[in-house]
């Protein structure tokens, strides 16, 4: 009998890095259509992203292709990807924006890198792959946070330039891979309709105590200083004009910097320092300081949820009769309680020492992460080793311009051009290298910390920083942990695919909730 030839979608996605390289849109097109030709399966319609993330599923062509497959709903048997980094990056919205539409409408995903299907082990790989790609992300988006952190703390301007004030280029003298300048912001005034003289304006004005935000808005409104979108500036808007050191000439960053002001100053500023001061004073004495809580401080906010109500605990420090702080998690409902985050950290902890994958997936996911690593180490490595045979080459070039001008067949004036040109060849090459070998140095640092955070959670989360710590908590609990205050009992019904929990006798005698595990190690607690 004659195998019935099956429909699919071709799907096509490219970041804008990507454009050129080995995944551009003729690769994964070529690869797609291969891969349909060999399985007997029809492409019927196709459908692109270029230079679209794939953190969120708000593509439009990937809208389109959903909307397609309502459309035709049955009709249409397999989705067809290059790797399933171009269809998602990140689990979380893969499983709820993407997969679930897919299996809605009759489709299943297939992959042109990966086997994935709709047994244990092709789902197991369509989860592994899915981890793999949004840690691979989120390490790139870590680093990215990180370079751009370091320049704002060299007193570069990194974001979109506040009200009043434009952004100007500053050439650093260096190349990019591709022979472009690199350059820097920084921020000067914008002189365009007077706007930077307005806003020092209302600034000075503030500043004198006799006005309030409101009284500061009809001011604004009075001079025609708009928001950026043309509209009326709003009390909340003049609230944060005046609270921005940027003014002043400083940054405070809230990402970067986390809200500290640099003491390296961008510019010379609308106003001087002491009249942002000022202000500052004049905003505290009209309204309650408030003082953000430190998110070192507990980790587990947005991670913990009550186990009454299920709703995000929310982090405070109340005084005791000793007068000293006492940090707690506690529910927004007072009747649920509160627990001290130490204790709080220590029953989180000992329930991550509950959860475990298989050996089989271990060993899996290791396999994976180890053969993916060493495709890109050894491209890498080719590409650092011909950077290092062209650095030689430089140097041997310089060496032989030297010893022509003492042999006296070039005079001083050609050798010193010679010689300039060959130092500017090499320093574009060393800077390549340099940008390799730190990728080389992420790529395996990437490695170890991916084999051991699968086969010792509780280790991970405890000897790694906030950022890691609340990344690690999202991937294994998308939903939240739910925690009962009162009996000390952790448990969720959303845990990570990769893993599992070792559900224990005591967990089943005293549980009330049939997805709550007792943490190990911790008694219940006792009346009074």
């Amino acid at each position: 009998m004659e195998e019935v030839t099956k429909k699919a979608f071709g799907y096509i996605r490219v970041s804008t890095e990507e454009q050129a390289g080995n995944a551009s849109p003729k690769t994964q097109h070529d690869a797609i259509q291969a891969y349909a030709n060999k399985n007997n399966v029809e492409i019927v319609g196709w459908f692109e992203d270029l230079g679209v993330s794939a953190k969120t599923a708000h593509r439009p062509g990937l809208q389109k292709l959903i909307k397609t497959a309502k459309e035709h709903r049955g009709e249409i048997d397999q989705l067809i990807v290059y790797n399933v980094s171009r269809i998602s990056r990140n689990v979380k919205s893969y499983m709820s924006d993407i997969g679930k539409e897919l299996s809605a409408y009759g489709i299943v995903l297939r992959s042109t890198m990966e086997n994935i299907d709709e047994t244990p082990t092709g789902k197991l790989m369509l989860n592994i792959a899915l981890a793999i790609h949004q840690f691979d992300n989120d390490v790139k988006g870590q680093t990215v946070k990180d370079n751009m952190s370091a320049l704002a703390h060299d007193g570069w301007w990194m974001t979109q330039a506040p009200l009043g004030l434009k952004l100007k280029k500053c050439l650093t003298g260096e190349r990019d891979k591709n022979g472009k300048q690199r350059y820097h912001n920084t921020l000067v005034p914008d002189d365009s309709d007077d706007l930077a003289s307005k806003i020092q304006q209302l600034l000075v004005r503030f500043s004198e105590g006799d006005m309030s935000q409101t009284d500061l808005v009809n001011l604004a409104d009075k001079l025609g200083v708009k928001s950026k979108n043309g509209k009326k500036l709003e009390v909340k808007a003049i609230g944060r004009l005046l609270e921005k050191p940027v003014y002043a000439g400083y940054n405070d960053s809230e990402k970067l910097l986390n809200g500290k002001m640099n003491k390296i100053r961008l510019f010379d500023g609308l106003i001087p320092l002491e009249i942002y001061e000022k202000n500052q004073r004049i905003l505290k004495g009209s309204k309650q300081e408030y003082t953000q809580h430190e998110d070192a401080l507990y980790p587990l906010l947005h991670t913990l949820k009550c186990g009454c109500c299920g709703k995000d605990l929310l982090a405070s420090a109340p005084r005791g009769g000793s007068g000293k702080p006492s940090p707690r998690y506690h529910c927004r409902d007072s009747r649920h309680g509160s627990v001290n985050i130490l204790e709080a950290h220590n029953v989180f902890n000992n329930f991550l020492q509950q959860i475990t994958p298989e050996d089989s997936t271990i060993k899996l996911f290791k396999e994976i992460v180890r053969r993916t690593a060493a495709l890109k180490l050894g491209k890498i490595n080719q590409e650092i080793s011909t950077l290092e045979n062209q650095k030689n080459a430089l140097s041997d070039r310089r060496l032989k311009a030297i010893n022509a001008f003492l042999d006296g067949a070039i005079c001083q004036e050609e050798k010193d051009a010679v010689c300039d040109s060959i130092d500017k060849d090499k320093n574009i090459v060393e800077l390549e290298r340099e940008r390799l070998s730190k990728i080389q140095k992420l790529n395996e640092a990437t490695i170890d910390y991916v084999c051991n955070f699968i086969t010792m959670p509780a280790k991970l989360w405890r000897d790694s920083n906030l950022e890691a710590k609340q990344a690690f908590q999202k991937m294994l609990f998308p939903n939240g942990l739910h925690i009962n205050i009162k009996t000390r009992i952790c448990g969720t019904e959303d845990l990570s695919p990769l893993f599992s929990v070792i559900t224990t006798k005591k967990a089943s005698e005293d549980a009330s909730d049939s997805h709550m595990v007792t943490s190990a190690g911790i008694e219940p607690a006792l009346p009074g």
